[in-house]
């Protein structure tokens, strides 16, 4: 009973969402999206949203039903089998890798730019210092010791800086938006709200930050088994959390639109360069005091991301370890803070590594959308599959139509994995290799060589997918324009759809 009593409850749920999409995206994602569409940026982010909330809304129904630790990991291995599964699951582990220590790397760098002359003993030509390194460590080890006593008192640290990463974009939106408002800016290039065409609207929302500021949504999911009353509180911190966090980023969207002085787009948005986009801007139009607030938040945000995101990756580990898709030692829990410090370690490690050999931030995160838009793939076709058993169906929905929904949304998924570029997805495709490699070696050691054709007949699809969308980028670099190309990416998308949704599922 004493387990339950400290279970955090709905507000903790909905500030675990919330804390992960305010990350250092709210710092930058303004500013990038800005320079890629113009003023359409606005619907950059709301079409971003859209797809986000669909998703909310069909992995409440999953979460209800399977009220389990990671389970965004675990969907196509619940639906599915567990080789399939450990192809979404392991690109869900690794972006997790990823954003730990980039957030860890942001926190450093504003740091750094605060005091100029200790900035070339932390970043030299681009990169980290050893000394810089040192640094992105010992902040990763702060996320991982907040993370080590377990959700409870996780919880109580990570309320409070949500708290914060909420009123200070909100406060400082309100004031751009009462100091300076230039309604011209909108259409500032070419007279046009779309400047750059309808395709810079979506472009933007795989390039500037916008979906993955968004993909937080999904966290929460990865604590179930921890917080009180899942059944409830998971759905409303799902849904709720996209909404506010919408409501925050459009109002800084047209806060700093509207707030640049107009001369700044002589140039059109292409010309604008900034470092600390808000801080800078906010120095601009005389609000020096909100500046170094925001220096201080810089601080905050990315640091409640990466203690996030620890947390998360960390469970993820855990369940893949449970179902045997890892080395049983991770499947371990800790009984008295309910999961395994083991996994923590290990994710703690494995993110140093990656600050170790890849000291630039720009080269640890390039891949973070692609492995984001990979992961929420796995979404519409798990649910799929769940919706349509029949002697196990999920039991509630909340849209209506919700299957078309889940085709629909596979698809704009597709298009934007597409457009993510070519090396990304390049580079995407060999590392799900390598690792199913791996895991396959593991599995035969312990099974017999029968279990290579199983393999082979639960996976083949989402490899030949990947591959499918590697050579859909290629091509399209060359006929984007033509409306040929899309026609034949979206029937071939929609076959793909079917043949995921079909793949062979684990017999009971």
């Amino acid at each position: 009973m004493e387990k339950k009593l400290n279970q955090p409850g709905l507000f903790s749920a909905i500030a675990i969402s919330i804390g992960t999409m305010m990350g250092s995206g709210w710092l930058f994602a303004s500013y990038y999206a800005s320079k890629a569409a113009g003023g359409a940026s606005i619907l950059s982010w709301i079409i971003g949203a859209l797809a986000v909330l669909i998703m909310a809304l069909l992995l409440a129904e999953i979460a209800i039903k399977y009220p389990v630790n990671g389970l965004f990991t675990r969907l196509i291995s619940i639906s599915h089998n567990p080789h399939f599964g450990f192809v979404t699951g392991i690109s869900n582990w690794l972006l997790g890798l990823i954003v730990i220590p980039s957030e860890a790397m942001a926190t450093t760098q504003y740091i750094a730019s605060i005091y100029k002359p200790m900035t070339p003993y932390i970043f030299a030509n681009g990169s980290l210092t050893l000394a810089g390194v040192g640094v992105v460590g010992v902040f990763m080890l702060i996320y991982t010791l907040i993370n080590y006593w377990g959700i409870h008192f996780f919880a109580k640290i990570n309320n409070s800086i949500t708290t914060l990463k909420i009123i200070i974009p909100i406060v400082t939106a309100v004031l751009m938006l009462l100091a300076a408002f230039h309604s011209s800016n909108f259409t500032a290039q070419n007279a046009s709200f779309i400047p750059f065409g309808s395709s810079s609207i979506f472009g933007a929302i795989v390039s500037c930050g916008i979906f993955y500021s968004f993909f937080g949504f999904q966290t929460a999911v990865s604590f179930t088994a921890e917080l009180k009353n899942p059944k409830r509180n998971v759905p409303i911190a799902l849904i709720s959390s996209v909404l506010i966090v919408l409501g925050i980023y459009l109002l800084l969207q047209i806060a700093f639109i509207g707030a640049l002085p107009p001369h700044m787009l002589d140039n059109g948005w292409a010309g604008l360069n900034f470092e600390s986009p808000l801080a800078q801007l906010t120095g601009l139009i005389g609000l020096n005091a909100l500046a170094v607030v925001l220096y201080a938040d810089a601080f905050i945000s990315p640091s409640g991301t990466g203690i996030i995101y620890t947390g998360a990756s960390t469970r993820m580990l855990n369940e893949m370890g449970k179902h045997g898709q890892v080395p049983k030692v991770f499947g371990k829990i800790n009984e008295q803070i309910g999961m395994s410090r083991i996994c923590l370690i290990f994710t703690f490690i494995c993110s140093l590594i990656l600050i170790i050999f890849f000291r630039n931030w720009q080269l640890i995160a390039s891949l973070t959308t692609t492995f984001i838009l990979i992961s929420c793939i796995a979404l519409p076709i798990a649910y799929s599959k769940l919706k349509a058993n029949k002697n196990d169906p999920l039991t509630i929905s909340y849209l209506p139509f919700p299957q078309v929904f889940s085709f629909v949304i596979f698809l704009f998924l597709s298009y934007l994995l597409m457009i993510s570029g070519i090396i990304n997805l390049a580079v995407a495709l060999i590392l799900h290799l390598a690792f199913f490699v791996m895991y396959a070696g593991m599995k035969i050691k312990t099974h017999d060589n029968k279990l290579i054709k199983e393999m082979i007949i639960g996976s083949w699809g989402i490899f030949l997918f990947l591959v499918f969308e590697l050579v859909a980028a290629i091509t399209y670099k060359h006929f984007a324009n033509y409306t040929a190309f899309y026609i034949v990416f979206l029937m071939l998308s929609s076959l793909f759809y079917f043949v995921l949704v079909a793949q062979k599922s684990e017999e009971h």
